[in-house]
């Protein structure tokens, strides 16, 4: 068996690929969070804005990913058992929020001025019901 040096251009290129497999790893962990349901419905919501807010390819593939991420924390606060109806609804109203924020990253500011003024009709947030919160309460008579 011949002894081999290692050249110097394949020790770095191991080196490099052991520093940046951490950050592969949780890339594809992240992207395995987001089922199939959730792409579809990200997708959904993004064909909706799609008329209104006329985005180039890129760009709705960039405005699709922000939703699904959304979608992500939104569908666990919704599955939340621990939550009252009410702390469900100003969690997603806070998260609907960041959505809005996070969404003048990717848009342009006219296109972002139009994405805050329809999506409350896209994207609304229900309230809940007042019968479910006044089961909650205490009633004194």
């Amino acid at each position: 068996m011949k002894n081999k040096d290692i050249s110097p251009l394949r020790f770095l290129s191991v080196l490099f690929f052991l520093l940046l497999a951490p950050s592969l790893f949780s890339q594809t962990y992240y992207a395995l969070q987001i089922d199939r349901n959730i792409r579809f419905k990200a997708a959904d919501i993004t064909a909706k804005y799609q008329p209104r807010l006329v985005m180039g390819p890129e760009q709705a593939l960039e405005f699709q990913s922000t939703v699904a991420r959304f979608l992500v924390k939104k569908k666990a606060v919704e599955e939340d058992d621990t939550l009252s109806p009410m702390a469900k609804y100003e969690l997603l109203k806070q998260l609907s929020s960041r959505e809005t924020s996070e969404m003048a990253d990717v848009l342009e500011s006219y296109r972002w001025q139009e994405y805050m003024r329809i999506k409350n009709e896209i994207q609304p947030i229900p309230k809940p019901e007042k019968a479910i919160e006044l089961k909650d309460a205490i009633v004194i008579h």
